[in-house]
């Protein structure tokens, strides 16, 4: 692959083993262009997360978003639906923290943090201007093209990072 085509290939890969001792689970991985603090950034400033921190038909408000960037801490954010304003709030715990390499969370409904799938975000620098993201969820299935699909939002949201990170 090449440069000029890295901000518009499908990079997704699913990779079964992905998922922990019999956990369910899905990978993800996608490139950008994009220096690798930028990505980091858009996974853990809240202003730049509202931005893209949905899936492509939904909206984040900004006021919606909360972070507190270190072990044990929390964050928040709620998605909404514009036209019907139907909201979906979502919390998590952040696990492991290395600034700008990883980050590994929970991922789930507020009050339900601690027993929520897991989330690793892996970034790799391929060169000053190009990051490889590997996003692995444990803990879901694999439920690409069913209704309210968990892996297709992702990959949704993941369209909307690629826009935000390569501005």
């Amino acid at each position: 692959m090449n440069a000029e085509n890295t901000d518009t290939t499908d990079n997704t890969v699913t990779d079964p083993n992905s998922a922990q001792a019999g956990e369910p689970g899905f990978t993800i991985v996608r490139e950008f262009t994009a220096p690798r603090a930028r990505v980091w950034e858009a996974w853990t400033n809240p202003d730049v997360m509202a931005r893209w921190f949905h899936p492509e038909t939904l909206v984040t408000p900004r006021e919606s978003v909360s972070v507190d960037l270190r072990v044990g801490g929390e964050y928040t954010y709620t998605m909404r639906i514009p036209d019907t304003g139907q909201e979906f709030p979502t919390a998590g715990k952040y696990l492991h923290i290395d600034e700008p390499v990883r980050l590994d969370f929970t991922w789930g409904s507020p009050g339900e943090i601690d027993n929520a799938p897991r989330v690793s975000v892996a970034l790799e620098e391929i060169d000053a201007d190009r990051t490889r993201m590997t996003f692995t969820l444990t803990g879901l299935p694999d439920d690409s093209g069913e209704d309210a699909s968990v892996y297709d939002g992702w990959s949704s949201a993941f369209v909307e990072l690629r826009a935000e990170v390569s501005a």
